[in-house]
């Protein structure tokens, strides 16, 4: 198999996670061409990563549905707990990292003008205080999102967590995680995790 992905990419960042934590033989790749060429076009007519390419040929985009693919193909380690309930706080923590956060950073990067905030900033930055202020009184107090043991909803959050103060800089000058002390013992906890610490060195390296 073989993952289109690139290192800055916060939306490719929570498959790498997952596969590093299963240590599976992935090969990892920029898209061909860039991201929007016709090469890679041809491979994810989205034009988006990451990209999962089975061995038989299929593509597979959005990193939810890889990370998804990827627990079921290889159940080891596992990556999402036994119970339902605690299968589905996963779930719901995933989908606050993609859509409260990294949506949120990621549309506020793209803005033309930080000297001048608009409406758009000011939601952006809405959506990432509330996202935050639910992450606070849900997380789980342990080392990781959910529990004592790595999950796919760490996979989201750390990547996503991550680029919170790079992203809001230019448009609020306090320190946002600092706010909801239970968010930055997560950041500090989950980063001890081998997978984790290794794709947000490779974010580092490519954001300078």
């Amino acid at each position: 198999m073989r993952l289109y992905s690139e290192n800055y990419s916060p939306f490719s960042a929570p498959v790498r996670i997952a596969i590093y934590a299963k240590a599976l033989d992935i090969e990892i790749v920029a898209p061909p061409g860039g991201l929007r060429s016709a090469q890679y076009h041809t491979i994810n007519p989205l034009g988006t990563i990451p990209c999962l390419m089975l061995d038989d040929g299929t593509r597979l985009p959005e990193s939810s549905a890889i990370m998804e693919y990827l627990e079921e193909k290889f159940p080891q380690p596992a990556l999402l707990p036994m119970s339902p309930e605690a299968r589905a706080q996963v779930r719901l923590l995933q989908r606050i990292g993609e859509l409260h956060i990294t949506t949120q950073t990621v549309e506020l990067a793209r803005l033309p003008d930080a000297d001048a905030p608009d409406e758009r900033a000011a939601d952006r930055l809405t959506k990432i205080v509330r996202g935050l202020a639910t992450l606070q009184h849900i997380l789980s107090g342990d080392e990781f999102a959910v529990g004592s043991q790595l999950t796919l909803a760490d996979c989201q959050l750390a990547p996503a967590l991550f680029r919170v103060p790079r992203a809001i800089g230019a448009f609020m000058d306090r320190d946002l995680i600092g706010a909801y002390p239970r968010v930055a013992r997560y950041i500090e906890t989950s980063r001890r995790h081998q997978a984790v610490a290794r794709v947000l060195e490779e974010m580092s390296a490519a954001l300078v």
